[in-house]
């Protein structure tokens, strides 16, 4: 395996990776020109310093998706979207995706997966590291709402998409995946789910209501098998 990346969780869905002069961007929808990662936003100065730059968007949903994003286009940025995103203002070498497209170059390779509400995930291989970001692909139940066909056929549809994935990737080094309180009863299901399925060999808590929540999910999953990091502030270096 390669040197530890540098990853850092930034808002809500978005992280940051930074690996053998790639860095890889994901749903980062705060867009700040004079952003500081440590702070929970990438600014113009940091793409412009990078070597080469991969950002990518699983859906248009606002909190996942900023299209002033695009003002960051530059030779050495590629836009990496699922076909849900507007195509008015990306630029035109973007890669538009969707569940099965593949897309490869000389450092990456990248598959987009599905999700259960809007838009895709993806898995990216950049060396020998692997990546999964979820986007929003969970087990989104709703069970307090009552309503146990919606809530069985949701999470039907969940695992056969985690089957998919089983299937089609190979070993996830670092996983990003919702743990969503929201949901009420059960809400993090799709995240135990996830881990005791696909065993990826690190999760990173995403699309969470409080940094507490990570802590809890943390101490709840400690003889997982898995690592689950512990998120306290946007901005965070987490490895």
């Amino acid at each position: 395996m390669d040197k530890l990346p540098q990853i850092y969780f930034l808002h809500h869905s978005a992280v940051c990776i930074n690996i053998k002069d790639c860095l890889l961007i994901f749903d980062h929808c705060l867009y700040r020109p004079d952003g500081c990662v440590e702070d929970g936003a990438v600014g113009d100065k940091y793409i412009a310093n990078a070597r080469r730059v991969y950002v990518f968007v699983s859906h248009s949903h606002h909190d996942h998706f900023n299209s002033r994003i695009f003002e960051w286009a530059s030779p050495h940025v590629k836009f990496l979207l699922d076909d849900t995103v507007p195509t008015v203002s990306a630029p035109k070498d973007s890669v538009f995706m969707r569940c099965g497209s593949k897309y490869e170059d000389e450092y990456i390779s990248v598959q987009e997966f599905g999700s259960t509400d809007c838009g895709g995930s993806f898995f990216v291989v950049c060396g020998n590291t692997s990546f999964f970001h979820a986007g929003d692909l969970n087990d989104w139940h709703w069970k307090d709402h009552g309503d146990k066909r919606y809530s069985r056929i949701m999470s039907g549809l969940f695992k056969h998409e985690i089957k998919r994935i089983k299937q089609s990737a190979g070993t996830i080094d670092y996983a990003f995946f919702p743990v969503d309180k929201r949901m009420g009863a059960d809400f993090d299901s799709g995240a135990d789910y996830f881990i005791e399925t696909l065993r990826p060999r690190f999760f990173i808590p995403i699309h969470f209501v409080s940094f507490e929540d990570t802590l809890a999910y943390k101490n709840k999953m400690r003889n997982s098998g898995t690592n689950v990091l512990e998120i306290q502030k946007n901005g965070q270096r987490l490895v």
